[in-house]
């Protein structure tokens, strides 16, 4: 592993190193723009690397989280509810993998799913050991939409002792909590020539950003860099294959 860059092929060798790599209540921010591949990349790790999974749905019924196949649950069923299923699946060798939020098609809609968000950060954040998936993560911060950030930002900054991880997907860093950025663990970013998006890769995992413009050229325009805070390590090159 002495190249810059190293490149994994998807199945075989990148989800296996990553499932060993991904350590409960490590965070992980995916940077892409829309059309890009997000929700194929973290759909294959969660379905890969995690057996139980909160995926946040702030739009309600979104199509893109649907692609996931897990079960839909319109609003939060409380922690004994969970519980509950988690024991039964668990019995049955069966993982806890959920997408969590219902319709957003009039105002009362609108507030119930902004409810059913907050509940599952916070109780999901009592109970501990849940791997959480916010797509689009500004859609959950904004104060003008459900202004969620002290909760999102609560489970960014103290939920590693509680094996929790977050994985978070946005556009650009600016874009979202910059606690999105600066907690995670891991940086999954498409190809990209946006300068900025170089220099705000570098400085989060503290990488030359002249390293950083160096390791995304000549990697396909469907690729992923993946890079993790531990310098010694090469950046890695994958490219997701949507699930069969």
């Amino acid at each position: 592993m002495g190249s810059l860059v190293e490149p994994l092929d998807w199945e075989t060798e990148f989800l296996p190193w990553f499932k060993k790599e991904w350590k409960p209540g490590q965070h992980i921010a995916t940077i892409a723009p829309t059309g890009a591949g997000k929700t194929t990349f973290n759909a294959g790790i969660l379905e890969s690397c995690r057996k139980y999974v909160l995926a946040l749905d702030p739009k309600g019924n979104d199509s893109t989280l649907s692609t996931l196949g897990f079960e839909r649950l319109s609003k939060w069923p409380g922690i004994r509810e969970m519980q509950k299923r988690i024991a039964d699946n668990d019995y049955n060798n069966f993982p806890s993998r959920y997408i969590i939020g219902g319709n957003n098609n009039s105002i009362k809609d609108g507030e119930e799913l902004k409810e059913t968000m907050r509940k599952t950060l916070e109780e999901s954040w009592s109970m501990g050991g849940w791997t959480l998936y916010a797509d689009e993560l500004g859609l959950l911060t904004d104060n003008r939409i459900m202004n969620l950030r002290p909760q999102v930002d609560k489970m960014l900054i103290a939920a590693r002792d509680k094996k929790i991880s977050f994985v978070s997907s946005y556009q650009a860093p600016a874009w979202v909590s910059p606690q999105a950025s600066r907690q995670a663990s891991w940086v999954a970013v498409s190809y990209t020539r946006d300068d900025d998006i170089v220099k705000k890769i570098a400085e989060i995992m503290g990488r030359n950003k002249n390293e950083v413009r160096g390791a995304f050229r000549g990697l396909d325009k469907y690729a992923f860099l993946v890079v993790g805070r531990d310098p010694r390590q090469p950046y890695i090159a994958t490219i997701p294959s949507a699930r069969n």
